[in-house]
């Protein structure tokens, strides 16, 4: 077997780059746009009703993130703000961090990241005398050729690899059976992990997920805005046979055309990388 040092000595690793968009959007029946995001150094401060940033070509790592402050509950735009706003401010030195951990030690610091995120959302609701409020959060790093997914709450992320939808995320959703007309339907009710938990009565545990990288790989990180109407199937083709940008605007017109209800926040990231080199003795 050929060891993991000899295979690092005759080969130097994938030199990724990435290029990333955005679009957010509130959708047709909300009054405010209550997702937010973290991309590079943007966050909507603003709560902007419709949002599109590009960029290309960035170095990794990285870290990106998107929050869908829960509707239900009291200053949910201002949930989402807060954890975006606490995001932008560590990922940085978060990524820089894992860089020099272990699978072990970065998984800690994912739970540590979690619940530091939740106490500032839990200090807001506070500071405003709201008994709760909350937020999803689902963001993905970039270290050492690999990708590391961490959330809580209902937003989704899908790998699509070759063409197709290879990975996603699990949600937290809580689905109640009822029948309508003689027939069983689901419907989509609270969600079991959130940023804004009370931890001392309920147990905040992140999905954890190590994915390895490929040429091409792409990631789409969303919003039940666009979940709620579109399945991962049409979204892993509609990437597949689309570019960026083009692909989000065709993917948010779907959402809006099938009724728009929610606000609607979608965020690619496409992997690329140089030929790998091969050293030679």
């Amino acid at each position: 077997m050929i060891s993991e040092m000899f295979w690092n000595r005759l080969f130097k690793p994938f030199d990724y780059t990435l290029n990333a968009a955005l679009i957010s959007d509130i959708g047709k029946k909300r009054v405010e746009n209550q997702d937010n995001f973290c991309f590079d150094t943007f966050i909507n401060v603003n709560k902007a009703k419709s949002v599109r940033l590009k960029s290309q070509n960035f170095a990794l790592p990285e870290a990106y993130a998107i929050m869908d402050g829960m509707g239900g509950e009291k200053l949910g735009a201002q949930a989402s703000l807060e954890a975006a706003g606490f995001f932008s401010n560590i990922k940085k030195n978060i990524s820089e961090l894992l860089q020099r951990l272990n699978a072990d030690e970065r998984e800690r610091v994912f739970y540590s990241l979690i619940h530091s995120l939740n106490e500032k959302v839990c200090q807001m609701a506070i500071k405003n005398n709201v008994k709760q409020s909350g937020t999803t959060f689902c963001a993905i790093f970039f270290v050492d050729n690999k990708a590391y997914i961490v959330s809580v709450g209902d937003s989704k992320i899908f790998l699509i690899r070759n063409g197709k939808t290879v990975w996603q995320n699990e949600s937290d959703a809580i689905n109640t059976a009822i029948v309508e007309n003689g027939r069983k339907k689901w419907i989509k009710g609270g969600l079991s992990q959130f940023l804004g938990m009370d931890t001392k009565e309920y147990e905040l545990i992140p999905h954890i997920k190590e994915l390895n990288l490929k040429p091409d790989d792409k990631f789409l990180l969303c919003s039940d805005g666009l979940t709620d109407y579109v399945s991962p199937d049409e979204i892993g083709m509609t990437v597949k046979e689309n570019l960026m940008e083009n692909s989000m605007d065709i993917l948010l017109n779907l959402a809006l055309k099938r009724g728009g209800r929610d606000n609607i926040t979608i965020l690619r990231l496409d992997i690329k990388c140089k030929e790998q080199e091969q050293i030679l003795y």
